[in-house]
């Protein structure tokens, strides 16, 4: 006799973080596929006196914009009606959990298509992350051109954000990350480069959330690497505050330099023989928007063979699938930076 447990073995699923960093924007039914942003420029301080009966100059009141259009997502599963009879789990209600996780891991790959490189191959624990995130060509480019809203080169994959490392050196293949190289402090991961990351938003006046801090999404490989920083562990020899309640769902390592890190296995990381490589993204308020068509833009689609279907004769087959629509937008690349750690330590 084999005796089959019906409790079923527990499925491992990935935390996602970057969907709660998004400000919201439903799309309702009937406004068409796209969603524009509007957003005023600034307009800078006073910098001469005005003298008695004389005017100024006047300067222009501009706007910028920011355009996105819905996008498609489904995913599905097939279940044989042989399967739905015999299987001791109930494999409708796997599948539908199952999706859902699915559902969740592509929003927030949707996501980050706005924060990292816009190609859905290279984002999240897609397929070409590993080898194909920073290539060559990117290790040898200027950090400063590294984004598409602010950089200076024509490359059309680019990230969304500004890029510091946390060294001095302008480019990654200087950086002090390589394997063959012994890697420094501040190219590790740890209180350096948040820093700086830090000092950039406050410089540009980049509000904190709600709970006061700004918050970064870091890969475990970039926590294993903090960990191991000789600087840290200095930062927090005489801390003594403990733990306190966070603001995200995702439960924070720590705080750095006001900073509060959330964990997450889906945060993309390039890893080759010479280079390992985990960017970490931090944001303040206003950074990113998430569009979805009729609130969620998620629905849940069971398809069973009807008495009227031609396509399955025997009704050996049904269907249940995920449909979701959705895009996100870069707001303000102003209000995020990506800092980039060697994976040192790890």
């Amino acid at each position: 006799m084999v005796f089959f447990s019906r409790k079923a073995i527990k499925t491992l699923h990935e935390r996602c973080a970057f969907y709660q960093l998004a400000e919201k924007y439903p799309l309702p039914q009937g406004s068409g596929n796209q969603m524009t942003f509007n957003g005023w420029r600034k307009i800078g301080a006073a910098s001469v006196t005005t003298a008695e009966a004389s005017n100024q100059s006047a300067v222009n009141l501009s706007s910028r914009r920011v355009n996105v259009t819905i996008a498609t997502y489904t995913r599905s599963v097939k279940i044989t009606d042989l399967l739905e009879q015999t299987s001791i789990l109930g494999p409708v209600e796997g599948a539908v959990r199952e999706l859902t996780q699915s559902a969740l891991l592509t929003q927030d790959n949707v996501i980050q298509l706005k924060v990292f490189k816009d190609v859905l191959a290279q984002v999240g624990q897609n397929a070409d992350v590993k080898l194909k995130l920073l290539s060559t060509t990117w290790q040898t480019m200027l950090a400063s051109a590294w984004c598409a809203n602010t950089g200076t080169t024509t490359n059309s994959r680019q990230m969304g954000f500004p890029v510091l490392f946390g060294t001095s050196a302008a480019r990654l293949s200087l950086a002090g990350m390589r394997a063959s190289v012994v890697k420094s402090i501040s190219a590790r991961p740890g209180p350096i480069g948040v820093r700086k990351g830090v000092t950039r938003l406050k410089k540009l006046a980049v509000d904190t959330m709600a709970n006061g801090a700004y918050v970064c999404v870091a890969h475990p490989n970039w926590i294993a690497g903090l960990f191991s920083n000789s600087d840290y562990k200095q930062y927090v020899v005489n801390y003594a505050d403990g733990p306190k309640e966070s603001f995200f769902k995702a439960t924070p390592t720590t705080r750095i330099h006001g900073v509060e890190i959330v964990e997450s296995p889906n945060v993309p990381r390039y890893a080759s023989s010479i280079l390992s490589v985990t960017p970490l993204f931090i944001c303040g308020q206003g950074a990113l928007g998430v569009v979805e068509l009729g609130g969620s833009g998620f629905e849940i689609i069971i398809k069973r063979p009807g008495p009227q279907s031609t396509n399955d004769p025997a009704n050996l087959n049904m269907y249940v699938t995920y449909k979701m629509r959705s895009v996100a937008a870069t707001l303000n690349p102003s209000c995020g930076v990506i800092i980039i750690n060697t994976e040192a330590g790890v």
